[in-house]
């Protein structure tokens, strides 16, 4: 198995390497001057240059391999001691070539293959010492060569690993504290965004609730998530964004407070959190938590008087407001009437007659909300009405719902769009369905998406009225559906109400 060298041990090995060039033209050229080109010297001169040019060319991968060092440094000593024999021994040119096998033994295989290197290079330099009848006194500076510098270089590789291992270590901190610091930001966002809220009078639980998740799938691209709180009759949905991977990883977080669970988060994602991810968004979910408290207490503070205020408002706006309204359209048609002459004056109150009847209408519209209970918001009805529709295709909820429809409005919306689901879960054979679309109030967009087989529109089949309820839905409450398909492509029916 290749082994990837260390960048201190690409460094050192181009030191050694160069290092053995310069020994090899030294020792090539001392010998030329020496002997004057004999064959003996040039086998040894041939024998020095395969070991550098080996050396060189062989890859820095196969000297970290299993059994990769010994071998490779084993062959060098052997190519080495054989030109020191052809030429002198302890007294050869070639002598600091034979420093190069320990050297890279100490590199990649440490210091005890390094010493082991060392003494087979040295116990072979005395054979060949003894073999020519040479003096093992004079040849002492050689050997304790040897040990000095397997020694010097264990050392040295010593304190590069401790070096390499502190930058490694350091390196992993900085990234680490990189990435909580990114999340603390992220955490300092979302707290400022409640401030703001806070201080503009907009913070209600739907804010704080898709401001949250929209946050939370920000930091874990892919994934889909459902913001829920506690209600009367349980958990109910404030939030459900993105598309849930069919293989994705689902953690189920609590909402909670020091001393009550106020709600749940439900994510699903790609990749498997780490247990540092989950800690950290845990801690992250606990000022939305308190908010989340917070506007729940507030609520049940002050939410008998204010049913009590919606009531008198929409009394007074139904017997003052909208009589009134009323006289001043009967009193505007009279005036139409007396000046039919003057087909200038009479086209001006027509208009002002128009726009006194859509005030009608408005005030209409607002006595019916303030006398109807708020109640949940649209994700949350559609998820309620789709969750009895099991099996395949899965339907996914995925509404950016900022402030809930008007009440007088939200029942119709919900019936549209789930006899649109159901219809496709039933009869498109798709993989999957998805309800998405923004609602902000008075205006939104929703839309139920399937692949499946599709029909013509223009064809409606005997017997199905689907699409005529919706139709008739749509117009009662003055919204447009809009209905695109193609058989083989899939449906696409789309709801599409008030304006910005």
């Amino acid at each position: 198995m290749l082994v990837t060298p260390t960048p201190w041990q690409s460094k050192v090995h181009r030191t050694v390497v160069i290092g053995q060039w310069v020994a090899l033209t030294i020792g090539i050229v001392s010998t030329l001057i020496e002997t004057g080109g004999s064959g003996v010297s040039l086998g040894a001169m041939a024998l020095a240059a395969t070991y550098v040019i080996g050396s060189t060319l062989i890859p820095e991968e196969w000297f970290g391999a299993r059994f990769g060092t010994e071998a490779l440094s084993l062959g060098g000593a052997v190519l080495v001691l054989l030109a020191l024999t052809m030429t002198g021994g302890a007294a050869s040119p070639y002598l600091l070539l034979s420093m190069g096998p320990p050297i890279f033994a100490t590199i990649y295989g440490g210091l005890r293959t390094g010493l082991a290197t060392g003494i087979l290079s040295g116990a072979l330099l005395v054979m060949v010492t003894l073999a020519r009848e040479g003096d093992l006194v004079a040849s002492a500076p050689a050997l304790a060569l040897y040990l000095v510098f397997v020694l010097l270089v264990g050392v040295i590789r010593r304190l590069l690993e401790d070096i390499h291992q502190q930058a490694t270590i350091l390196a992993e901190e900085k990234e680490s504290a990189t990435l909580r610091l990114e999340r603390l930001q992220t955490i300092h966002t979302a707290l400022v965004k409640l401030s703001e809220d806070v201080s503009a009078g907009r913070l209600n639980a739907i804010e704080v609730g898709a401001d949250t998740l929209e946050a939370i799938l920000e930091r874990f691209p892919g994934s889909a998530g459902k913001l829920a709180v506690h209600g009367e009759d349980g958990l109910v949905v404030l939030a459900a964004r993105g598309i849930p991977d069919d293989d994705g990883h689902v953690y189920n977080l609590p909402l909670s407070t020091s001393d009550s669970q106020v709600g749940m988060l439900e994510l699903t994602t790609r990749e498997a959190m780490t247990s540092g991810q989950l800690a950290e968004l845990a801690a992250g979910l606990h000022p939305v938590s308190v908010a989340f408290a917070n506007v729940q207490l507030l609520q049940d503070i002050v939410g008998s008087a204010v049913a009590e205020e919606r009531i008198r408002l929409a009394r007074e706006m139904h017997d003052d407001i909208g009589p009134s309204l009323a006289s001043l359209g009967l009193a505007l048609d009279m005036a139409a009437m007396q000046q039919s002459h003057q087909p200038e004056v009479a086209a001006d109150l027509q208009i002002l007659r128009s726009n006194v009847t859509k005030l009608v209408e408005d005030v209409r519209a607002s006595v019916a909300d303030l006398r109807n209970d708020p109640g949940p918001t649209l994700t949350a009805r559609i998820l309620q009405s789709t969750a009895p529709m099991e099996g395949k295709p899965p339907i996914v909820v995925d509404i950016d719902e900022r402030r809930p429809p008007r009440p007088a409005q939200i029942g119709e919306l919900t019936s549209m769009i789930t006899e649109a689901a159901r219809n496709a879960h039933r009869h498109s054979g798709a993989s999957r369905v998805v309800i998405s679309g923004q609602v902000d109030r008075a205006f939104g967009s929703c839309s139920v998406v399937d692949d499946g087989v599709g029909f013509d529109p223009t064809r409606e089949p005997e017997g199905h009225y689907g699409l005529i309820g919706m139709r008739e839905r749509a117009s009662k409450i003055g919204a447009v559906l809009k209905v695109e398909s193609k058989p083989g492509v899939g449906t696409a029916i789309t709801v599409e109400w008030g304006t910005r």
